[in-house]
């Protein structure tokens, strides 16, 4: 077991045995490091955040020790082996172990004998490219109604299996997309010609340097994608097809240029590098589409679990709710969303906590989403790897629950609760498996705006 003030600490570092994290603070964008079985922290975490769901796709232990005392005799253990187990009521228990109670047997760590933790997932994923619309000739944009496995992550495909597939309540966001191959086809132009040459030179450094690698080095591929030019045919083509589809054309072209090269930028931020490393997905075989939409002018957000991850009731739906956006839930912004269960089908919501989030975001505009073939996978779902950005950015507001419905309206939060436990209902249904659905309400009305397989569920 070991203490560490911070998890962003140890990004990049791997653990030669079964180790026990006790981090005094989680941000809520970080890779959980090869080797950790079992993060235990002090600090409020939404179950729904990123973070927590990528311990969830990892099967690494994630629990929140609100108790001082307990803690502190945590951190007294610090460099001993302890045995972790989770009670029928869902507490955490803890007990000393000796090092002789570990034994080594086919790359797996294993626990008296019985119970086994697998250090790192031991197995390589390929991500299939050979077929992805990757050629000079691929569009520069499409449309939402030409959305597939082709062209697209998960993110929009998965949007695009809902189309016309939902009652009228329920809205998508209006939507169209760079696809697979832009980000290629635009380093490729020849007024992009010196900055595709210092790209290369730096992915070979980074290949050179695999075990000594600094962040020095992903913040030039960073620095070096944002210098990148755009094609005038780029430019008409996505005017072409947001008017089309009904999307505001932004009022300053360069502030939406940066914000899609920022996404694709985000292919090289330290957290996706670390992923792509634990779970052996090649770096060039990771390619990055962006996801364009305009944003819900969210009153409140929210995310759906349809199995509910404490007990794996498939019974029992789990969801979060926010004020404004949903950054302040899946980024863990500090506070309580407030929490419910649902049975599936049942007209009454189980409060479990209220919210207690001291600010909000709020904004309209557009959102400019990753959406790699590396992320939104079934078993893998890669969640918050890479960026998303708003255009223009969201508003922090202080908020005042004295006032707030969702507090002291109880029909209100009622129909509010059930209406989001039945949209997880039935988008599990249409999708024919668990979902992790982020969603918002706005004016009277729900919208989904994306989902994903839920990690950590067996199909039955």
């Amino acid at each position: 077991m070991e203490v560490v003030p911070a998890l962003k600490s140890i990004q990049g570092k791997a653990f030669a045995q079964p180790t026990i994290i006790v981090a005094d603070e989680v941000a809520g964008d970080e890779e959980i490091p090869e080797g950790v079985t079992a993060v235990i922290t002090p600090d409020v975490t939404d179950i729904v955040s990123h973070v927590a769901i990528r311990a969830r796709n990892a099967h690494v232990l994630f629990a929140t020790c609100y108790d001082p005392e307990t803690i502190g005799q945590l951190k007294s253990l610090s460099g001993h082996c302890l045995k972790l187990s989770v009670n029928a009521s869902g507490e955490v228990m803890f007990e000393e172990v000796k090092s002789s109670q570990w034994t080594v047997d086919s790359g797996q760590w294993i626990v008296d004998s019985a119970q086994q933790r697998r250090v790192g997932n031991g197995q390589r994923r390929v991500l299939t490219t050979d077929h992805y619309l990757l050629s000079t000739e691929s569009p520069y944009t499409v449309s939402a109604s030409d959305f597939n496995e082709k062209n697209l992550g998960g993110k929009s495909n998965n949007l695009r299996r809902l189309q016309g597939k939902l009652p009228e309540w329920v809205g998508l966001p209006t939507s169209v997309a760079l696809p697979f191959g832009v980000f290629e086809r635009v380093l490729a132009e020849e007024k992009n010609k010196e900055i595709a040459k210092r790209y290369e030179e730096l992915i070979r450094r980074m290949d050179e340097e695999t075990k000594k690698l600094s962040g020095e080095v992903f913040g030039e591929l960073r620095k070096t994608i944002l210098a990148l030019k755009c094609p005038d045919e780029l430019v008409s083509s996505l005017h072409e097809m947001m008017e089309a589809a009904g999307l505001a054309w932004p009022a300053n072209w360069d502030d939406a240029w940066m914000c899609i090269k920022r996404v694709w930028s985000s292919k090289w931020n330290e957290r996706a590098y670390l992923s792509r490393i634990a779970r052996g997905i090649s770096h060039k075989d990771l390619f990055m589409a962006v996801l364009i939409q305009e944003v819900v002018e969210a009153d409140y957000s929210f995310v759906i679990h349809t199995v509910n991850p404490f007990t794996g009731d498939r019974d029992e739906v789990y969801a979060e709710v926010v004020l404004g956006l949903g950054e302040t839930l899946v980024g863990n912004y500090p506070g309580r969303a407030l929490s419910f269960t649902c049975r599936k089908g049942d007209s009454e919501a189980q409060v479990l906590t209220f919210p207690s989030k001291s600010a909000g975001l709020f904004g309209s505009g557009l959102i400019f989403r990753s959406d790699s073939n590396g992320e939104d996978l079934a078993g893998y779902a890669g969640a918050g790897l890479y960026d998303s950005v708003m255009l223009p950015p969201p508003s922090e507001i202080p908020l005042d629950y004295a006032r707030e419905r969702l507090v002291w309206d109880e029909d209100f939060r009622r129909n509010l609760l059930v209406g989001i436990a039945t949209i997880g209902t039935m988008l599990e249904e249409t999708l024919g498996s668990p979902q992790d659905i982020e969603g918002a309400y706005s004016r009277g009305r729900y919208y989904v705006v994306q989902t994903r397989p839920q990690v950590g569920i067996v199909n039955e």
